[in-house]
């Protein structure tokens, strides 16, 4: 008998603060801060989950969120 148990747990989120998923995402962390500050102008970016005075981005939705950009027709 053969079982599955990927399908059985959740998925596990990778979590870093500003500091560790800007580096992640080659960036600045105060660029990804002030990402953060002008929602309105960057939409697309995943919301970080506050935990005290930090903030934790999940890595696989930020790492999503910037493949969509880049994949994304000129002009859009």
């Amino acid at each position: 008998m053969t079982t599955h148990y990927e399908s059985s747990h959740p998925r596990v989120r990778r979590w870093a603060n500003t500091k560790d998923a800007a580096a992640h995402i080659h960036r600045h962390p105060e660029v990804l801060r002030r990402w953060h500050r002008e929602r309105d102008e960057h939409p697309w970016l995943p919301m970080p989950r506050r935990v005290g005075k930090n903030l934790l981005w999940d890595l696989d939705e930020l790492d999503a969120a910037i493949d969509a950009r880049v994949d994304r027709p000129e002009g859009r």
